[in-house]
Parts: C-alpha cells; structure tokens; sequence
C-alpha cells in the first residue's frame, strides 16, 4: 500500500509540476501538440492503423498450427496463437505486440508465461518506420536500414533466449498474482478466464475491428502527442540536451535528433533509442498490455537489447557495400506539414470517417 500511496503522490506532483511548466512555456507547448499531431498524421496512423485492423481479424482465425509449429518449438511457446502473435508482432511493432499480449492473456487464450514472453520477443518498432523513416529519411541509406531492422529482430531473439532461461523461467503457469516475476505492480487482478463478454471468432467482424483500431489508434496518438508536448516544455525551460530529452520520451524525435549529428552518434544513437523505446513506447505498452505487462522482464530484455543491437550491427554494417553514408542535416528531407502522400491522407481520411462514425454510433445510443 506504502508503494501505491507513494506512485500516486509522485503522479499527482510531476502532473502539478507539468501544468506549471505549460503555462510558463504555451509556446513551446503549442509547438510540441502541433508537432505531435502532424507525426500521428504523417507517420503513426499510417503504420499503425491497418496494422490493428489486420491483426484484430487474422487473431479472430483459428491460427495455421502446423506452419507455425517450428517457430512455436523453437521459441519455446505454449501456444500456437503466441508464435503467430510474435510473427505480426514484429510486422506491426510494439503497439500490436502489447495489444495481442493484452488480449490474448485476458480473454484466457494464452497463458501468462506466453503473453510475457511475447513482450520479449515481439517488442519491437515496425518495418515501415525502421527501414522507411529511420533508414531511408533520417540516415539516408534504405539498405542500412533494412539491416537495422533485421538487427533488431536478431537481438530480440538473443535477448528473449537470455531472458526466458533466466528470469522469465520462473514465472510460470497462470496465477493471477501479478507480483510473482512483474515487480508487484499496483494493478487490480486480471480479468476471469474466458469471460462471457470477451471476444470469439464468431462475434469478431470488420466493423468490430475496425473500431477497436480506432481505439487503440487514438491511444498511440494521444501518447505521442502528450510526449511531445513534453519534451517541447521540458527543453524550453530546463536546460537540458535536447538529444537526450527526446530519446528518453520518444522513439521518433529521439532518433530524429540523433540523425542530425551525424556518423557513427547517428547511426548508434538511433540503435539505442531503439532499443530502450522511451517512455512515450513504455506508457503505450502499459495501456495495451494491462494485466499482462511485467515492466521488471521487459526493462530487463530491453537492456540486453541494447548491447545485442549495437554489437550485432557494428558486425553487419561491415558488409554492406560501399561506404555506409550517414546525413548531418536534416534540412533537404524535411517534409512538407501542408500536404500528406496519398497512402497517408487515404488512412487518415478512413480513419477520421471510421472515428465519426463511432462518435455518432455512441450519440445516437444514448
């Protein structure tokens, strides 16, 4: 009780110290919400939102058991539905990999042991922004940014074998104590096994898909917007590295500000933004995850992470052909905020309808 008491005063002060800080910067602040908004516009619904929609249908399906059976073996799983959740975990990033983890585990489909050892395996940032964003616009080498991201599998795998042999080993079975391999979370119990009201294959459509993509599409948002807004304060107020405030709060702004240094900082300062995530990613991982997120195994993985990332790329970059050229400036790839690429503004234009229709469904039920 004496560490709830002291989480909850410690919440209530840095949100005092927030609001204060707000009305000492509104610029700033203004800056960070409108630089938020066009990266979940840009960016985050792009890659995330079809991902939602897609995974919400595939894990309605009965899994393919017989083709994930090798993967489920060498990973070590119960459950035939955690492989495939690992697999479009590392296709959709993070955000898909705690919202499977959370589902899964609460509808009474996967045991606890498998929803921890998803987090480890699955927590990763998608394709589309590594290779894409990171690789193509922030370093300017689409190949080096394909390796990042097969680097990234690589020692999420590596991490997950030290992990789940060591501390991960232990928490087994489906006891509903959190405190037993989690750290004693303040959290209330997980849900009944297999409740009436939780989902079946059968109840699952398109339309429930996607609205609960709009949900959780909303959530991300909100989290990065939120986190920007922070940073934005926090470096117009407090003197501190800007580089180091945003890799702490955000994966994007930090290997944004990574980039602009230029050579081997870029390129390993990304690797570790990377890899420890920032506290936007953590804050998105315990929204979705709910009962089954175990902060203490994940921080754990998340720093083997790190020294497999950078020593796994810092071999693979040898390879590559010719020299790996790492920008400087940002100042040639800046988009424009005023106009989307037709696949962003087509999402975005679908997801703002399917959101309207979910405010209207909500006004004309009461």
């Amino acid at each position: 009780m004496n560490v709830c008491r002291n989480r909850r005063f410690f919440t209530a002060a840095a949100a005092a110290v927030l609001g204060v800080l707000v009305l000492a910067a509104p610029q700033a602040a203004k800056q960070g919400f409108a630089s938020g908004t066009a990266l979940c516009l840009d960016s985050v619904l792009p890659a995330l939102f079809p991902f939602f929609v897609v995974c919400e249908l595939l894990m309605a399906a009965p899994p393919p058991a017989v083709l994930l059976r090798p993967l489920q073996r060498v990973l070590g799983l119960e459950s035939a539905e955690t492989a495939q959740s690992v697999v479009l975990s590392w296709v959709g990033g993070y955000a898909v990999c705690a919202r499977l983890a959370g589902q899964l585990y609460d509808a009474g489909r996967i045991s606890r042991r498998d929803a921890v050892r998803l987090q480890i395996l699955g927590c990763c940032s998608g394709p589309g922004f590594v290779i894409g964003c990171v690789g193509g616009l922030l370093l300017g080498n689409v190949r080096l940014g394909v390796v990042l991201y097969a680097a990234q599998i690589g020692a999420n795998l590596a991490a997950g074998v030290v992990c789940l042999f060591g501390v991960c080993g232990r928490t087994r079975g489906d006891t509903p104590d959190l405190r037993d391999g989690c750290g004693g979370r303040c959290t209330s119990p997980p849900r009944g096994r297999m409740q009436a009201s939780a989902p079946t294959v059968q109840q699952v459509s398109i339309s429930t898909a996607i609205t609960s993509a709009v949900t959780s599409s909303l959530s991300v948002c909100g989290c990065v917007v939120f986190f920007r807004l922070v940073g934005a304060v926090l470096g117009a107020v407090i003197p501190l590295p800007s580089v180091l405030v945003s890799a702490a709060l955000e994966v994007s702004a930090g290997c944004a500000d990574f980039a602009v240094l230029g050579g081997q900082a870029a390129l390993y300062g990304c690797c570790a933004v990377l890899s420890l995530l920032g506290v936007s990613v953590w804050a998105q991982m315990q929204l979705f995850a709910g009962a089954a997120f175990c902060p203490q195994v994940l921080l754990a993985s998340r720093l083997l992470h790190l020294v497999f990332l950078q020593g796994i790329l810092r071999f693979c970059v040898r390879f590559l052909p010719g020299d790996v050229g790492v920008c400087s400036t940002l100042s040639a790839r800046i988009v424009p905020l005023l106009h989307l690429p037709p696949d962003a503004a087509a999402v975005g234009f679908v997801f703002l309808c399917a959101a309207l229709y979910k405010a209207w469904q909500n006004l004309y039920n009461k």
